[in-house]
């Protein structure tokens, strides 16, 4: 039995697929090795969750309150900031009112963190967007 937290990362590598800025590069997971000199690209992974009773609709089923982050990460030959907030756009876009694609009750963005560095004429960029998914899973008992 697949968890409800891996359904929801895959809808959503699925839902940022093809984005104008970051194509194909959509991976689950914080941990992906990129090439020193990689293209915009999308990391997906929930960070954190709380459970709790009782969420809308079966009063048997556990309310959950999942921290996921999408992962903006650029290396670019200018400075990445424009760059970061053109994906967190792209991003914030995609997911805005995809409650029912993603079978879940509500996300909604939290907080935006950014990050920039530059080793010579490279920056590097990563823009983290801390979403709030609310959903709600049966118990063991249903």
């Amino acid at each position: 039995m697949t968890h409800a937290r891996t359904e929801i990362r895959e809808a959503i590598v699925e839902r940022l697929t093809g984005l104008p800025t970051t194509g194909d590069r959509v991976y689950h997971g914080r941990t992906r090795p990129l090439e020193a000199n990689h293209q915009p690209t999308l990391l997906v992974y929930a960070v954190n969750e709380q459970s709790g009773r009782p969420m809308e609709g079966n009063p048997a089923s556990l309310g959950r309150q999942l921290l996921f982050v999408v992962e903006g990460r650029v290396n670019h030959n200018a400075v990445p900031d424009d760059l970061l907030d053109v994906i967190a756009s792209e991003v914030e876009e995609r997911l805005r009112d995809s409650e029912d694609d993603l079978g879940v009750f509500d996300i909604m963005l939290q907080s935006t963190a950014i990050e920039v560095s530059s080793e010579g004429q490279r920056h590097h960029g990563e823009i983290n967007l801390i979403f709030v998914i609310r959903y709600s899973e049966p118990t063991e008992t249903e």
